[in-house]
């Protein structure tokens, strides 16, 4: 009898660890999800235009040496660029951004996010995974539902 119950329990051992590792928290696909709400946290607290720029994906990030010409014009006129972008953000983007669902095939995920502050209701954040990281393509993110052949790009 203790051979069977010894049996049993290894028998809900693998399966738990099967679980876990193919379709609960420890599986690909909810580390993606982890990754690319990450991403859109990180995006919302940068500090820098530098930072948040390195969040946009290839098609909508601004060239580097444009913004080291950016950056110097800011610093020869006493500008603080990266306040501005500080209250940009916040004015852009709610502090209750909370991403509610994530469909990823292959390297494009689509993230549903909302806020009951700005009143928006949900939008769709198409993200690309560039070299491993998660990117933001959507220019109009926090901003309510741009159509899409209005956004900048």
């Amino acid at each position: 009898m203790a051979l069977v119950a010894a049996a049993v329990v290894v028998v809900v051992v693998i399966a738990a660890l099967v679980w876990l590792f193919a379709a609960g928290p420890m599986s690909s696909s909810a580390r993606a999800e982890r990754a690319v709400e990450q991403t859109l946290r990180e995006m919302t607290d940068s500090e820098s235009f530098v930072e948040f720029n390195s969040h946009l994906c290839a098609e909508n990030r601004v060239p580097q040496d444009l913004v080291e010409n950016i950056t110097a014009s800011g610093e020869q006129t006493g500008t603080d660029l990266d306040a501005m972008l500080r209250e940009s953000i916040s004015g852009s983007f709610p502090q209750d951004l909370t991403v509610t669902g994530v469909d990823i095939e292959g390297d494009v995920a689509i993230a549903t996010v909302e806020s009951e502050s700005d009143g928006s209701g949900s939008e769709q954040v198409r993200m690309l995974d560039e070299d491993g990281a998660w990117k933001v393509c959507e220019p109009g993110v926090g901003m309510g539902a741009v159509p899409q052949g209005d956004q900048p790009g």
